[in-house]
């Protein structure tokens, strides 16, 4: 029998992540003081949507960010100043409202999480002591402590959306790097040998389809582990 597809995403090694590949990941800045910093070079990751942009600071220290629209090597930002230029780097506590913002911490000093692909960024709607709304780009509204840090701007290669297709081939290959799959066959619509639910009638019926809690990975399709089965 072959082994489905979803056991060999359990198992195989074509269907991981090579995160050895990955040149570029975003690091926290851990200095709390006002200083200034320059672009010295963009970096490419195939791991991500939008380039990243190592900046050197005054004292010495380096981080990774994802690169901001407009951005080039040699131009100079500013962290934690009044400046809210794009590129500048600094708390939300002092963004003014309206502005847009990427690269948002959901704790103070934790590098940021949020708004941090190509083409994407946020807006500061609204400010108090104990918190800031920022609204993400699902439209959703966001309360964050005012200490957290975030970029000004928009992230660089916004438009990497609007390039069309042109055939389902550049479709597949483009979502397979980025980890999903596409497209996908039901399961009853398979042959017998691939799936367990597989069969000429496209039917489940007769067939087993509850898997042991203990399985290998992969190997649970269907109910996991039921309590009960059959027809009440």
């Amino acid at each position: 029998m072959k082994v489905p597809r979803s056991r060999r995403r359990g198992k195989s090694r074509i269907f991981q992540v090579n995160w050895f590949r990955a040149v570029a990941r975003v690091s926290i800045i851990k200095n709390n003081e006002p200083m200034n910093g320059r672009i010295i070079r963009l970096v490419k990751d195939v791991y991500r949507t939008a380039p990243m942009m190592e900046i050197k600071f005054e004292n010495g220290s380096t981080c990774l960010l994802p690169a901001f629209n407009g951005a080039y090597v040699g131009k100079m930002v500013t962290y934690l100043k009044d400046d809210f230029s794009d590129g500048a780097i600094t708390k939300l506590k002092d963004v003014p409202l309206g502005t847009s913002v990427y690269n948002i911490e959901l704790k103070p000093n934790d590098g940021g999480k949020l708004v941090r692909a190509g083409g994407l960024s946020a807006q500061v709607m609204e400010r108090s002591e104990d918190r800031v709304a920022v609204a993400l780009p699902s439209s959703s509204i966001l309360n964050v402590n005012p200490e957290c840090r975030a970029v000004i701007g928009k992230i660089a290669n916004g438009g990497r959306i609007e390039k069309p297709f042109y055939k389902a081939g550049n479709k597949h290959h483009l979502i397979r790097a980025r980890g999903r799959y596409w497209p996908m066959n039901a399961t009853v619509a398979m042959n017998a040998y691939e799936h367990k639910f597989g069969g000429k009638r496209r039917s489940t019926q007769h067939k087993a389809k509850s898997s042991a809690r203990m399985a290998s990975p992969g190997a649970k399709v269907g109910s996991i582990a039921p309590r009960r089965t059959g027809k009440r």
